[in-house]
């Protein structure tokens, strides 16, 4: 499904949220706060958005399932003149060793995860001691008007941008995927509480936008992972792009 709306992603990404998206993906960024030097992993990262945005001076990897998507973050880097290597990799199967990254983000990711729980096992398995996980992901606004005038967005435009999509963009079903993954998506308190579960501390969220989004941070303790050989200086593929 992703392989075949990986071409007009970028586009609908921008239609769909009001052109808000990419401010979206900044302040997931500030909340990540990365410095200078530091390995960051942009899991589920789709077409690079995020990691593009990431400052000079990070050392960034971005990991996805699709390989169209992947494809195109890496022709979208080199119109940027940007570096940015690709991994193919299962978000619930990490092809990295253990402690490889200070930071990860995933940036309207999680929501296509079938486990939750083992993504963000695997998620805490490959960050180092300390490290930082920001999940960036749609919400339902917590205030009644807010929220029943998202779910009427969702109802009428969604389907709209599905029908102009559908010609070159893999049909209107995929988009309906979306807005119906969006509504069963878990909100903010039970997915900070899958956070905790999978052993990550200092969990928090905020919304933006009303709401219609949520930025998750959460942080790994200083225990070692049992059964794992900590990285050494850099992370390891199995497959890049």
């Amino acid at each position: 499904m992703f392989d075949a709306v990986a071409p007009g992603y970028d586009r609908l990404n921008r239609m769909l949220s009001l052109g808000l998206d990419q401010g979206w993906r900044r302040a997931a960024i500030r909340e990540l706060a990365p410095g200078p030097g530091e390995r960051i992993l942009d899991l589920c990262c789709g077409t690079g958005d995020l990691a593009l945005l990431l400052p000079s001076g990070v050392r960034r990897v971005g990991c996805d399932f699709t390989p169209a998507m992947l494809e195109l973050a890496g022709e979208k880097a080199a119109r940027r003149g940007a570096v940015l290597p690709r991994v193919a990799g299962d978000a619930l199967r990490l092809p990295f060793r253990a402690s490889s990254f200070e930071r990860l983000a995933i940036a309207f990711g999680v929501r296509n995860l079938p486990d939750l729980g083992a993504a963000f096992r695997e998620a805490r398995r490959v960050l180092a001691p300390g490290g930082r996980l920001v999940v960036l992901e749609f919400s339902k606004p917590p205030r009644r008007i807010a929220r029943f005038g998202h779910r009427l967005w969702l109802r009428l435009a969604v389907p709209g941008v599905a029908r102009v999509a559908a010609a070159g963009s893999g049909g209107a079903d995929p988009y309906r995927y979306l807005r119906d993954s969006i509504f069963a998506f878990p909100e903010p308190g039970p997915l900070a509480a899958e956070l905790e579960g999978a052993g990550f501390g200092r969990v928090g969220f905020r919304y933006r936008s009303f709401g219609t989004v949520a930025i998750h941070t959460a942080e790994r303790d200083g225990a070692p992972v049992a059964g794992q050989v900590p990285g050494r200086g850099r992370p390891s593929f199995t497959r890049a792009t």
